[in-house]
């Protein structure tokens, strides 16, 4: 097809051709169903020789999917959703999923280009597909929702669209489909950053670590290698659950001490509602701002979708491994020197050399102004001796460099930094219980820690934190 905006007399014409393949599946309106939906769209454009479009067509299917859900009941009959696909070779691929809601879904877009709480994922579906669209359901119930990627995936997001028909065997278009259901506004203002490429073919930590801890947002090789590591290692989904919530924890309490700014490096892929670092701060502090950074381009765009829905929430894309350009970037130089401000590296340090863990902390050192914190969670090497090298090289083997670290090493990046009391900790799951004698198994170590400075000038408020040298740091399990 020649390039040109994308129109519902389009999509019609592609579920009408006689080169078309399709398939469809049926789901019960549950949240695993969002994976098993990705799971079956991954698959079968594998069969069709279609991995390419992989990247875009999960992503758009797992948002229409989620809607599907979130508007279904969990009557095994009446609680389901479609899911079908159609590929158009040489052309375009459509993706439409029945849902039990029928008033029309419309992204909402504020004018600064900031994404209301309602129609978030809609949005991503509006700049990947060059067309979408709405149409009542064959039996008067509910929509089909439509979604046309072009199989270059490079198009422009038309201005406006109209109402779609579905692809149902059997099912003829009807003429006054298109008065049924209202357009989509248009896209927001040019000013909002363009998403970044999708670039899927090879694993990434956020992606992996999200397809082990159970999320929906990864791809065919994040799923091979993160079964490789479950394999070697069936704790690893509980460790990494453990040591998110205990930076979850952390950062409550350092916003309960009363800081309100935070500057999250390596932030990963958001979690569902409560469970992000802007969530933990404000439960005590609701005016804090946080500043989400990344390199993952795939997380950049979950965190510009997802979570840039206020002033107080900034995403930036950026190299935590030139840290020195890093924090030269407009969106940290937003915050608020004269007050405190809280680092967090939470299970990022494993993914760095010992070079660029070293530049990186020693920089931050020196630019956190007086009353600032750095917390820290690493990955343990010393925990399991059994299966840590074997996760190790199953990462290296995929162009990834992977370094826990020992207790002694941990000590050793902590070097130069004051430690708040307790030291540094052990975090283990919390579901395992001292078994013959011997403490509960740990898979992360942390500590808060501040930069040297005069007595004077240490403590957050009135009440400290508490502090301790590296020299005194203690093993603990974390509560």
């Amino acid at each position: 097809m020649n390039p040109h905006q994308v129109t519902r007399r389009d999509l019609l014409e592609a579920l009408a051709s006689p080169t078309a393949l399709s398939a469809w599946m049926m789901l019960p309106s549950r949240p695993e169903s969002v994976r098993t939906a990705r799971n079956f769209v991954a698959d079968q454009l594998a069969r069709w020789g279609c991995s390419g479009l992989e990247g875009s067509a999960t992503l758009v299917c797992s948002e229409l999917v989620s809607n599907a859900v979130r508007h279904g009941t969990p009557d095994p009959v009446a609680g389901q959703c479609m899911v079908a696909l159609t590929l158009v070779p040489g052309e375009a691929l459509i993706t439409q999923v029945a849902d039990s809601e029928p008033a029309p879904p419309v992204p909402k877009v504020t004018p600064a280009g900031a994404l209301a709480e309602s129609g978030r994922g809609l949005a991503i579906v509006t700049r990947l597909s060059a067309y979408w669209g709405a149409s009542p359901g064959p039996d008067g119930m509910g929509k089909i929702v439509s979604a046309y990627l072009l199989t270059d995936r490079d198009t422009t997001v038309p201005g406006e669209t109209e109402a779609a028909e579905p692809f149902l065997p059997g099912h003829a278009p009807s003429a006054d489909t298109a008065t049924r259901a209202p357009t989509v506004p248009p896209p927001a203002p040019p000013c909002e950053p363009e998403l970044p490429k999708l670039d899927l073919s090879t694993p990434s930590v956020a992606r992996v670590c999200d397809f082990i801890t159970g999320g929906t947002d990864n791809y065919s090789a994040d799923r091979a290698l993160g079964r490789r590591l479950l394999a070697t290692a069936p704790w690893l989904d509980r460790a990494a659950a453990a040591a998110r919530a205990h930076g979850q924890e952390t950062v409550g309490r350092l916003a309960a001490h009363g800081i309100t700014q935070f500057l999250d490096l390596g932030c990963g892929l958001p979690q569902r509602h409560g469970r992000n670092t802007h969530d933990a701060a404000r439960r005590h502090r609701p005016m804090s701002t946080v500043v989400y950074v990344d390199h993952d381009p795939v997380v950049q765009a979950h965190v510009r979708i997802r979570l840039a829905e206020t002033p107080r929430e900034l995403d930036l894309h950026a190299d935590i491994t030139r840290p020195a350009h890093l924090l030269a970037q407009p969106a940290i130089a937003c915050l608020d020197r004269a007050r405190p401000i809280a680092v967090l590296l939470h299970e990022v340090l494993p993914w760095l050399s010992d070079r660029e863990a070293r530049d990186l902390l020693e920089t931050l050192r020196s630019w956190l102004p007086a009353d600032g914190v750095l917390s820290v969670v690493h990955a343990a090497a010393d925990s399991h001796p059994e299966s840590t090298p074997v996760l190790v090289g199953l990462y290296r083997r995929a162009g990834i460099l992977y370094r826990p670290r020992s207790l002694k090493q941990v000590l050793a990046l902590a070097e130069g930094w004051d430690v708040d009391a307790p030291g540094i900790t052990a975090v283990h799951p919390g579901d395992l219980h001292t078994v013959g004698g011997r403490a509960p198994l740990y898979d992360s170590y942390a500590f808060v820690a501040r930069a040297p400075r005069p007595p004077a000038g240490r403590s957050i408020q009135e009440t400290p934190l508490g502090e301790a040298s590296v020299g005194d740091a203690v093993l603990e399990g974390a509560r």
